[in-house]
């Protein structure tokens, strides 16, 4: 149990700096894949671009799984859980951000 904390609290470190569109992964990418499915919360992803952005869940082997495209100026609201990592994209999934869930609902704005 402790592991997993330390790890949650590794990510949002990680998860909190913004990423280059240079490549398809960002640095804080690496590595990462949802853990348990233990505590439930919601993120908000707001589309803050003007361009419409993919969102990706880690899954538990560290793989993107598409979940929903939003369109520039639009905002998703997505059910997850507290360490399940997320990455949003541009539409050649180039990583833009990633962000580890809160224990309560969140909004993540996209630059």
């Amino acid at each position: 149990m402790m592991r997993s904390w330390i790890f949650v609290a590794g990510a949002l470190l990680l998860a909190s700096t913004r990423c280059e569109a240079a490549g398809a992964h960002c640095p804080a990418e690496a590595g990462l894949h949802s853990i348990e499915g233990n505590i439930s919360t919601f993120v908000n992803f707001a589309n803050g671009t003007g361009m419409t952005v993919r969102t990706y869940w880690i899954n538990y082997q560290g793989q993107r799984q598409f979940y929903a495209e939003v369109p520039a100026g639009q905002s998703y609201r997505q059910q997850t859980y507290v360490t399940h990592p997320w990455v949003v994209t541009d539409s050649s999934e180039n990583c833009l951000k990633v962000y580890m869930p809160q224990p309560s609902e969140s909004t993540v704005t996209i630059p």
